[in-house]
C-alpha cells in the first residue's frame, strides 16, 4: 500500500509540474522568443537585481523582491525562457554586463547621455529626482536653488549625483551643494534619518515609498529632471528588442499596470509605449 501510494503521490506531483510548465508555456510569445538568438535560448537570461531600491529592486529576509522583479519573471515568461537573478550592489552591475557575467540589470538605471556609451536601455517608467528630509526640520524646498548650501545624501554612482553636480555649478556658485555619497541606498537614508546629513535625493518614486513607509520623512515640494529609467543591456544585443517586445505585450493586456498598482507606483511615470533607448536613438 505505502509503494502505491508512493507513486500515486508521484504521479500528482508530475501532474503539478506539468500544469506548471504547461501554464506557462500559454504565456511565451512565440515570435518574441523565436527571435531570441541561440544562446538565450538555450541558457537563459542572467539577470543581475540592485538589492537595495525599494520598491524597485530590494532584500527584504532573503528573499529578492520589488515591481521590477516581478515585471522581469513576467518578462520571462514571455520570452519563454528562464531567468536567473543576481542581487547585488549597484556598482558593479554596469562592469559585469560589459564583461558578460550578466545579461540584463534590473536596477532601475537612469538614462543619461554617458550611460548610452555602454549600454542600451527598456525603459520601465519615467522617473524624476526627488529629495525627502526629516519631518519637521526647518527646510522649504520649492526649487533646485532652494538646495543651495545644504548637505545632500547620494548613492555612489546614481545619475541623481551627475545632474546635481552640474545643479551645483549652475546655480550655487556662492554655497555649493554639499553633495556625500555612500555605497548603498541605506546607508543614505540613515544618514539623514540619524541627522548627520540633510537632504536624500534619489528617485522621486522611491523616496514617495520610504516617506510612506515610515512615516518619518516628507518630501520637497518639487521634482528634478524627469528623465526615462529601466533597464540596461549590452549595446546591440538582441535581448535588447526582446525586452522591449515582452514589455509591449504586457502594455497592451494590461498586466504592466497591474504590477505597478500592486506595488502602489502606477501614478505619474508610467508608460503607454515600449522603447528601446539607445545611443543612436536617444529620443525614440
Amino acid at each position: 500500500m505505502i509503494g502505491t501510494l508512493g507513486k500515486t503521490l508521484a504521479c500528482a506531483a508530475g501532474l503539478l509540474v506539468a500544469l506548471a510548465t504547461a501554464a506557462q508555456a500559454a504565456n511565451v510569445d512565440k515570435a518574441l522568443h523565436d527571435a531570441l538568438p541561440a544562446n538565450y535560448q538555450s541558457k537563459g537570461v542572467a539577470v543581475a537585481a540592485f538589492n537595495d531600491w525599494p520598491p524597485d529592486e530590494f532584500v527584504e529576509n532573503g528573499e529578492l523582491k520589488g515591481w521590477s522583479i516581478d515585471m522581469a519573471k513576467a518578462m520571462s515568461e514571455r520570452l519563454g525562457v528562464p531567468f536567473s537573478f543576481e542581487a547585488t550592489s549597484f556598482d558593479v552591475i554596469i562592469p559585469g554586463l560589459a564583461s558578460k557575467r550578466y545579461d540584463a540589470g534590473f536596477s532601475s538605471f537612469g538614462v543619461t547621455p554617458e550611460r548610452l556609451e555602454v549600454l542600451d536601455f527598456v525603459p520601465q517608467r519615467k522617473e524624476g529626482t526627488g529629495y525627502a528630509f526629516l519631518k519637521g526640520k526647518p527646510l522649504t524646498l520649492k526649487e533646485e536653488k532652494d538646495l543651495c548650501g545644504h548637505s545632500v545624501a547620494l548613492l555612489t554612482g546614481a545619475w541623481d549625483l551627475q545632474y546635481l553636480t552640474k545643479v551645483s555649478a549652475e546655480l550655487c556658485a556662492d554655497k555649493p551643494i554639499d553633495l556625500q555619497q555612500f555605497t548603498t541606498q541605506n546607508a543614505a537614508e540613515l544618514a539623514v534619518s540619524s541627522g548627520r546629513v540633510e537632504i536624500v535625493a534619489a528617485g522621486s518614486a522611491k523616496l514617495a515609498y520610504l516617506a510612506k513607509q515610515t512615516g518619518k520623512f516628507e518630501m520637497a515640494g518639487f521634482i528634478s529632471n524627469a528623465v526615462f529609467n529601466g533597464i540596461g543591456v549590452r549595446k546591440g544585443d538582441a535581448l535588447g528588442p526582446a525586452l522591449k517586445g515582452a514589455l509591449q505585450a504586457m502594455i497592451d493586456d494590461g498586466s504592466y499596470k497591474a504590477i505597478m498598482a500592486k506595488w502602489g507606483v502606477d501614478g505619474a511615470g508610467m508608460l503607454d509605449k515600449a522603447v528601446l533607448i539607445t545611443k543612436d536613438n536617444p529620443n525614440p
